[in-house]
């Protein structure tokens, strides 16, 4: 799926590799995780406006424990 990054300057950054998802972090910042790289492509908390595409899902465990 494609991942558009619409910066803070109006240009929007296109990342269309099959797998690449996004994850929005607590301070503000995104990472954009490109399948078959090892280096995202990241933005600050004041460096991007808008995203669109696939969310990266938080791992699920297996088990539920119940405390």
């Amino acid at each position: 799926m494609t991942v558009q990054v619409t910066r803070t300057d109006g240009v929007t950054d296109e990342f269309a590799r099959f797998g690449d998802r996004y994850v929005k972090h607590s301070d503000g910042s995104l990472e954009v995780v490109r399948a078959g790289t090892m280096q995202p492509a990241t933005y600050p908390a004041d460096g991007w406006t808008d995203v669109a595409g696939d969310e990266k899902r938080k791992p699920h465990r297996l088990f539920h424990h119940r405390t």
